[in-house]
């Protein structure tokens, strides 16, 4: 029983491994997507699923002590339960894709319900950050500070992800949107890398040499209605 704990734990570690990298900035979201559970668990199914079949057939590897044998029945059961589920037994060419058809297929198809469902979720909360954070900031004070910044903040951003940033940053730059539009989705490239957290303090720490001319600072509340005094003098001073 403890066999099929381990090899099952270690099949799940794995999906749970992938799925996190693909959502970094939230991964705490995964747990409210119920295709993430079903892709987890099938990974879990095929780590004991894998164990059974090595029992059946008694399958030691040449090895002769039992407790020795059990635990390479763990580790093969969980690692070639890994290779198999990924493989493909063939490719077919539909249009101008390959399409591989095998058993990576229906973790392809679990992860792609996966990606939609915490795209759904995420959609909201990321509009509200992005545009809380993002708030008077100019796109063209921040395309290079801010990125820089926020990599400086991270040590472990592979070249290829800083590299895709960059990319990414120059393709909105040369892009017909306005300043403000083009800053909200600044933000929302550096929290795919960064996330909220890091990407709101490192706005909070360049806030005054990234602001658009005439922004109000973050903090300041407008003026409440029936401040005669406080009403005035605001309109007085945006008055042309």
């Amino acid at each position: 029983m403890i066999g099929y704990l381990v090899a099952v734990s270690l099949s799940c570690l794995v999906g749970v491994a992938e799925l996190i990298s693909r959502y970094r900035d939230r991964p705490t979201t995964l747990v409210r997507v119920p295709s993430t559970w079903a892709y987890v668990l099938i990974n879990g199914a095929a780590g004991a699923g894998s164990l059974l079949l090595l029992h059946t057939f008694d399958w030691r590897f040449g090895v002769k002590s039992p407790e020795v044998a059990g635990a390479t029945q763990v580790l093969v059961a969980s690692l070639g339960s890994m290779m198999v589920f990924r493989s493909a037994v063939f490719t077919v060419r539909v249009g101008d894709e390959d399409v591989a058809v095998g058993p990576s297929t229906l973790l392809t198809s679990l992860l792609a319900a996966a990606d939609r469902g915490v795209d759904r979720m995420q959609a909201k909360t990321r509009a509200h950050d992005a545009g809380e954070i993002m708030r008077g900031v100019s796109f063209a004070r921040a395309k290079l500070a801010l990125p820089t910044y926020c990599l400086g903040l991270l040590q472990n951003v592979s070249a290829e992800d800083q590299a895709d940033l960059r990319t990414a940053v120059d393709a909105l730059a040369g892009s017909e949107m306005t300043d403000a539009q083009m800053a909200l989705n600044l933000g929302l490239l550096l929290m795919n890398v960064a996330g909220p957290d890091v990407l709101s303090a490192a706005v909070h720490t360049l806030r005054e040499e990234i602001s658009a001319d005439g922004a109000r600072p973050q903090g300041v509340p407008a003026p409440r209605d029936g401040a005669a005094g406080d009403g005035a003098e605001a309109r007085a001073r945006t008055a042309p």
